[in-house]
């Protein structure tokens, strides 16, 4: 039975105050002496009483500050300072150093309680979540991804829903990874009307990475995997149409649910074989991939093969190529019957000028065509044999 962590009893409070904090950006910086804190923040207090319109000197501050406590300087005492004098402040670039800020702060005190002033950060996050500029939103929720503590999480779960119906799409698409960050670490219970919500979004969605995000998060949070296979079988007459990347996560799906609901095989190998059609390389290859997983009939095994030949001759990579021929080389020595037809298309791909790419493919039909031409030669010793038998007799 799952248990919901409460405002006293985070776990995750507890164990960020406990163990080394995890480190998401790292710059290299030159410190040389670094400043106090009094230093700091007189500077940050006089930049930002200096010019209101003109937010130069502020960020050169804050840049500064920010680069000294990636590189291990600690400035707790400055929290208070940023919350009066940098919060107010709505130049855009202001606005994304402090993201960072918040980002790097210690957040909570040495007994692993959240410091009170947080309440005032919590307050400052949900104004931009609500922030009539869609790029605040969006670092505002990219924030919120990073973030473990759930003191400061869920007070903001109602304005972060919110964003999942915005009109721009660079904010639908955060939302939703935002929804899944928080989903994936404490559970449905923080946000029970989540998946319903990212479900509604994902029928209407019209952005493609909304839309991929959107189904990435049902098939990987618990209990949803149902609703992201519904949405694939609802769509499997128009899913050649949704984009590489919506259909690449798709075939990651097929084969997740392949592995325990092998009853649903079938229509799963339709929704495959019209991936097939894609004009998408990486598309082409996955869903080869896929049919190899999948099934072991001999008309799968061909039609794989057959996108893998596709693929060395068409494609210019050469270290695509190389990838691919050992795919075809793992056919190959499993299902040489299913190669055997492909020889002469795969020989197209000698036209190649790289020495390893032409070494590869005669090493894949030599063996191909030495069975052919055995195959051939038994055959017409067999005709031979029987002839000259008909005229004896």
């Amino acid at each position: 039975m799952s248990v919901t962590p409460t405002a006293a009893n985070s776990p995750t409070e507890q164990q960020q105050a406990g163990g080394p904090q995890g480190c998401t950006l790292l710059i290299y910086y030159d410190k040389g002496v670094p400043p106090t804190q009094q230093e700091l923040q007189k500077r940050i207090e006089n930049a930002c009483a200096a010019n209101q319109r003109n937010s130069d000197k502020l960020i050169a501050v804050l840049e500064e500050l920010l680069l000294l406590m990636i590189n291990g300087e600690s400035y707790p005492r400055l929290l208070m300072t940023m919350i009066r004098f940098v919060v107010p402040k709505q130049d855009h670039r202001v606005k994304k150093l402090l993201m960072i800020y918040w980002e790097l702060c210690e957040k909570t005190n040495d007994d692993g309680s959240l410091k009170e002033e947080m309440i005032l950060v919590v307050n400052a996050l949900r104004n931009d979540l609500m922030h009539p500029n869609e790029y605040v939103r969006g670092s505002t929720l990219r924030l919120l991804c990073k973030l473990k503590y759930y003191r400061i999480l869920e007070p903001l779960t109602e304005a972060l829903l919110r964003n999942l119906t915005h009109r721009h799409s660079y904010v639908r698409r955060n939302a939703v990874m935002c929804v899944y960050a928080i989903v994936s670490t404490f559970g449905e219970e923080m946000m029970p009307t989540a998946s319903q919500e990212v479900e509604n979004l994902l029928l209407v969605e019209g952005d493609l990475s909304t839309k991929r995000n959107a189904f990435l998060m049902l098939m990987l949070t618990p209990h949803n995997e149902e609703k992201a296979m519904s949405y694939v079988f609802s769509m499997q007459d128009q899913v050649a149409n949704l984009g590489d990347i919506c259909q690449l996560v798709i075939l990651e799906l097929i084969r997740r649910v392949n592995k325990h609901r092998p009853e649903v095989k079938g229509a799963l190998l339709k929704v495959v074989y019209t991936l097939r059609e894609s004009p998408s390389p990486a598309v082409q290859y996955e869903t080869a991939n896929t049919l190899v997983i999948l099934s072991k009939s001999h008309v799968a095994i061909g039609a794989a093969a057959e996108a893998y030949v596709n693929l060395v001759v068409t494609q210019a990579d050469n270290n695509v190529k190389l990838i691919v021929l050992d795919r075809i080389d793992l056919l190959r020595k499993r299902y040489k019957q299913a190669m055997e037809p492909l020889v002469m298309d795969l020989l197209r791909g000698l036209s190649c000028p790289a020495v390893e790419v032409r070494r590869k493919i005669l090493d894949i039909c030599t063996p191909l065509v030495v069975a052919f031409a055995e195959l051939v030669i038994s055959k017409s010793f067999i005709v031979g044999q029987l002839a000259e038998l008909n005229c004896i007799l």
